[in-house]
């Protein structure tokens, strides 16, 4: 499986790649079925977003497979994590302590989650800075007034 698509996926497509992610290889007909359930879409909407899928190399389709199956060429993982990552690179580095705070206090987590975390930051501490610092250009943040 690749790791990169070619282009940023749009929030309808994200909700096809769910689909795909969460059953596997489907036919056009299983993905539009799945969709209908959930959006008041149309069918040629959802056959477009198939295809800019597949145009964009984040869907493949199985080859010998009748009907055509459509199956992810992207871990849900990795298109999660560029995602992240992506929205990420955005916004001040100096930032990401509050934004980590924000998700904290506003999602829900587990208590094995919490462990988790609580484990990570704990490990993370050794080598953290002081203070952290800004990647932005001139202009673009707080940091440079």
């Amino acid at each position: 499986m690749t790791t990169h698509s070619k282009q940023y996926i749009t929030d309808a497509e994200w909700e096809v790649m769910r689909i795909v992610w969460a059953n596997g290889p489907l036919a056009s007909r299983e993905i539009i079925n799945h969709l209908l359930d959930i959006f008041p879409w149309k069918e040629g909407t959802i056959k477009s977003l198939i295809n800019r899928l597949v145009q964009k190399e984040v869907l493949g389709k199985v080859e010998g497979s009748k009907p055509f199956k459509y199956q992810a060429t992207i871990q849900e993982k990795d298109a999660i994590t560029k995602e992240l990552d992506t929205y990420w690179e955005r916004v001040c580095h100096k930032d990401s302590g509050k934004l980590l705070h924000h998700l904290i206090e506003t999602k829900e987590l587990s208590q094995s989650d919490i462990t988790t975390l609580m484990q990570a930051l704990e490990a993370k501490r050794e080598t953290a800075p002081e203070e952290v610092a800004c990647q932005c250009p001139v202009g673009q943040c707080r940091c440079h007034l």
